[in-house]
């Protein structure tokens, strides 16, 4: 009976954990359109951040992914700066996608943000 009941809660146990991760983290978002006045519009940058994974198990932090991939896009336009936007204080009409690909053994998963810098000017 002891071991019927242990061999249930181990099982159980199995089938009821989980986890879960911060994916992001915003000063402001917005679905709708916003009336931006005194800024300076960039071209459009991209920025990914990705991580590994052994055996479906992830290499790396998987914290905050989708804001690494926009702190990735502005260090991209910080280096293009065509525009003459200077240091960006944030993206607009940003896009964002996840993607993911395995081999049973190993993978890959990226989380990838596209979108236009501004500078605000005060």
């Amino acid at each position: 009976m002891k071991k019927s009941l242990l061999f249930c809660v181990v099982v159980g146990a199995l089938f009821f954990a989980g986890c879960s991760q911060n994916v992001a983290r915003f000063s402001v978002a917005s679905t709708g359109n916003l009336p931006l006045t005194n800024v300076k519009k960039g071209e459009y940058v991209k920025g990914k951040d990705c991580i590994w994974h052994l055996f479906g198990f992830p290499l790396g932090n998987t914290q905050n992914r989708v804001s690494g991939a926009v702190a990735k896009a502005l260090e991209v336009a910080a280096k293009k700066d065509k525009a003459g936007v200077g240091t960006s204080d944030a993206l607009v009409n940003v896009d964002v996608s996840a993607s993911f690909w395995s081999l049973i053994i190993i993978g890959k998963s990226c989380y990838t943000a596209k979108g236009q810098p501004i500078t605000t000017t005060h």
